[in-house]
């Protein structure tokens, strides 16, 4: 039993921005249909099933409210947008272990218990859609990270295991990102809002600049059955 551990420790991250002062993640409780396929002719006397399809289940969270929060402020625009997002599970390091799917916002209950007793909570059910993803193994990361723009600087140096990044350039109205990686895909969050998922290795959609200033990029690259790893990029245009 050397990787049980209690829950204190374990994060929840909407792309790659985390949710703070959470109380409570319930994982997901996965089921599947059955489809009795009994017959006229079944000698046995029990009925007989096929496997259906597969629900991968909900998250509920609960913490307490916080609006200096990045993580919770983004969660009723996330609601009233219906947007589909990647959330991931962190477990304590001592388990070695994340559950991440794309999810989208089902409940939301922002400002709970409303007395003198206790802290204003909050609630939320996040609903998966497709395949949910238990990593017990981090993924291998990237072996390259190249942006276009004018005269750009990448700082530092790209390394597979250096997860922070500056990009600054100059006059150029748009940039473009490849990150590179066998078999694993990745995806990119401008300020914090998804872009799609693409496989490593694809030229990026346009990250517009109409005139100086920075964008934050996060590239949270996955492959089945493994953790997810993020990559967070400054990108600023100087000129």
């Amino acid at each position: 039993m050397s990787n049980v551990s209690r829950g204190l420790g374990a994060t929840l991250a909407v792309g790659a921005t985390n949710i703070g002062t959470i109380l409570k993640i319930t994982t997901p409780s996965m089921k599947r249909d059955s489809i009795d396929v009994t017959v006229l002719s079944t000698a046995s006397g029990f009925k007989q099933f096929i496997a259906g399809l597969a629900d991968g289940g909900e998250f509920a969270v609960e913490g307490f409210f916080d609006t200096a929060d990045a993580g919770q402020t983004a969660l009723y625009a996330k609601f009233t947008s219906s947007a589909v997002d990647t959330y991931t599970i962190t477990f304590p390091t001592l388990v070695g272990a994340s559950w991440s799917a794309s999810c989208f916002i089902s409940t939301l209950d922002l400002g709970t218990d409303v007395d003198t007793t206790k802290a204003i909570g909050f609630k939320m059910t996040l609903k998966i859609t497709g395949v949910p993803v238990l990593g017990i193994t981090a993924v291998a990361g990237l072996s390259a990270l190249t942006f276009t723009g004018a005269s750009g600087s990448l700082s530092p140096s790209f390394n597979n295991s250096v997860y922070a990044y500056y990009w600054t350039f100059i006059t150029t109205t748009s940039i473009t990102c490849t990150p590179t990686g066998a078999a694993q895909q990745y995806t990119m969050y401008i300020d914090g809002v998804s872009q799609g998922i693409v496989n490593c290795g694809s030229v990026s959609g346009a990250i517009p600049f109409a005139a100086t200033g920075s964008h934050k990029i996060d590239l949270i690259v996955s492959e089945a059955s493994l953790s997810p790893l993020v990559y967070t990029i400054i990108c600023v245009r100087t000129a």
